[in-house]
């Protein structure tokens, strides 16, 4: 179990350097030469959740504004995973744990492998070299 919510932590870093990949360095990133545009561009992918990509028209479908909006860019998607991550990270921690010390160790590594994780996939994965 343990090792399952430390697994959780990494995977959450890594959606999480997914989206401030795709929101701030877009154009630089291995994201660009992607099929499907529309999913991955946040220039437009944003407009996916509303019918004809139009906000004045409405939802594209059913909550797709709300909780199914993961399913419709990329930028959400990993939001979406990010946060299942986080959630289920915990859970595993806290099935696996004993005692508060032991507890809070094992938080502080949590969040020291979610912070190396994003930043190597975030500096030196997602974005190609200057």
């Amino acid at each position: 179990m343990l090792v399952l919510g430390l697994v959780c932590f990494v995977l959450m870093g890594i959606s999480e350097a997914v989206m401030d990949t795709l929101q701030f360095h877009f154009f630089k990133s291995i994201f660009s030469n992607f099929k499907k545009q529309l999913f991955w561009d946040p220039i437009v992918s944003w407009r996916n959740k509303y019918k004809d990509g139009n906000p004045n028209e409405g939802p594209k479908f059913p909550f797709s504004t709300t909780l199914l909006v993961g399913l419709t860019d990329g930028w959400h998607f990993f939001k979406l995973l990010r946060n299942l991550f986080l959630f289920v990270g915990i859970l595993f921690l806290v099935l696996s744990l004993n005692g508060f010390w032991v507890s809070l160790l094992w938080v502080c590594i949590s969040r020291v492998l979610f912070g190396v994780s994003f930043t190597l996939f975030y500096n030196n994965v997602f974005v190609y070299s200057k």
